[in-house]
């Protein structure tokens, strides 16, 4: 792949993180690591980066509580390489960075209801609060599902078939739990 072409990754791949709420320095190593089909050691994605050697351990050490990584010791160096099951790291990334945004945002409007005298305003407040909430839900649950998404041989089925079976599952638990 040509220098220019690596660029255009990077900085796609820089877009996503900071939409995703991870920052753009964490987006681009990431998209440094996508493209080594091999682990990476810090020096490597420093050249290959730009990006200081403290700023690239924060990241890394950020990526790798959201197993969004993969790390091995050798030798005195670790090497870094990507997740290789990508739909459960998105999953934690997703459920993680928007489960805490929510959360702030229902704290918010919550406390904002109070100071509100407006009996009509009031509630429309806490029902925009209680949709947030519900959402939110959605965000906690996407690692799970994702989960049950990589438990399911993809060869064999219909995508819908998949998705009514991971239902079940969780129904299933729900019901046990």
């Amino acid at each position: 792949m040509g220098k220019e072409a690596m660029q255009k990754v990077l900085d796609a791949t820089a877009k996503v993180g900071k939409h995703l709420g991870v920052g753009e320095s964490t987006g681009r190593i990431w998209g440094f690591m996508l493209l080594h089909l091999r682990p990476v050691t810090q020096k490597e994605i420093e050249e290959g980066t730009g990006y200081s050697r403290g700023l690239i351990s924060q990241c890394l050490q950020g990526m790798e509580e959201r197993t969004v990584i993969n790390v091995e010791r050798e030798g005195r160096e670790k090497r870094y390489s990507i997740n290789p099951s990508l739909a459960t790291s998105y999953g934690e990334v997703v459920g993680r960075a928007y489960e805490v945004r929510m959360k702030q945002v229902i704290e918010f409007l919550s406390e904002l209801a109070e100071t509100i005298e407006d009996e009509k305003l009031r509630e429309s407040i806490l029902a925009l609060r209680d949709e947030y909430k519900k959402v939110s839900i959605a965000f906690i649950l996407t690692p799970r599902i994702i989960s049950l998404i990589d438990e399911t041989n993809m060869e064999m089925e219909d995508v819908k078939d998949i998705a009514k079976r991971i239902s079940i599952r969780i129904g299933d638990e729900e019901k046990e739990g």
